[in-house]
């Protein structure tokens, strides 16, 4: 199980859901600007957003569907519950303390930090508006790297770099502007994986434009593990508590 655990910090990176909103802290070419404003206009406006929470299935990583929900509220609270064989696994960062309740490792139901090769990820997953947004918003660094054909249709390319978590390319389609690829270089149970995150399946629910089915594996891998979004709610009512490591833990 502990594959499992460790790989499912991972899962939800592409749950990103992207707006534009201020005035961007640095300064990039007019193009990569244009393309910018173009993917948080296919988008739609997320300022009314504060909180969500996603209810979806995972595919693929073991011989039977894993539901989990995950919740998050501004600035940078997220918390994610994992449903597996009855038992359930906890994580959740509060945006200064990061912890993890697993009933698998020996520590049972005692809440204990997230490891440092977890925690990178938690932090990134955790950008509320997702890590283009992000980049423009604190001055992290962005490089348009141009465009590239992606199963025969053009895309453009933007890589952005996360202090402390590391690099992403970011493939938007040329057409429509909406996210379809992500590849990431990030240590999994102690090795560097190239990571291909595919988004699809988008549809349309409170004015924005959000995929409902994600895919990821390792680079060039035939087989991937399936994110298949149930449910989706905008503007839940979200205690903060709910992301606070537990009294007594």
């Amino acid at each position: 199980m502990s594959a499992i655990c460790r790989i499912l910090f991972f899962t939800l990176l592409c749950l990103h859901a992207v707006h534009t909103y201020g005035q961007a802290a640095n300064t990039v070419p007019a193009n990569l600007n244009y393309i910018l404003q173009q993917h948080y206009a296919a988008i739609g406006d997320f300022s009314r957003i504060q909180s969500r929470r996603v209810k979806l299935r995972i595919v693929g990583m073991a011989p039977f569907e894993i539901p989990t929900t995950v919740e998050s509220k501004r600035p940078n609270l997220l918390r994610r519950d994992v449903f597996l064989q009855g038992q359930v696994q906890s994580s959740s960062y509060d945006g200064k303390d990061a912890w993890k309740i697993d009933p698998f490792l020996s520590s049972g139901k005692q809440a204990v930090d997230i490891s440092a090769d977890e925690l990178p990820a938690l932090i990134e997953e955790a950008y509320f508006d997702g890590i283009l947004v992000a980049a423009q918003k604190f001055g992290f660094p962005l490089h348009y790297q141009g465009q590239e054909k992606l199963d025969g249709r053009p895309v453009h390319v933007i890589k952005v770099s996360v202090p402390g978590t590391g690099e992403s390319s970011i493939y938007l389609d040329a057409d429509n502007f909406l996210e379809v690829k992500r590849l990431q270089r990030r240590r999994i149970m102690g090795q560097l994986t190239d990571l291909e995150i595919f988004s699809m399946d988008y549809r349309k629910q409170d004015g924005l434009q959000l995929p409902f089915r994600i895919e990821i594996g390792s680079r060039g891998a035939s087989q991937r593990m399936r994110m298949i979004i149930d449910q989706l709610e905008s503007n839940p009512v979200i205690a903060t508590s709910r992301f606070q490591r537990p009294a007594g833990n």
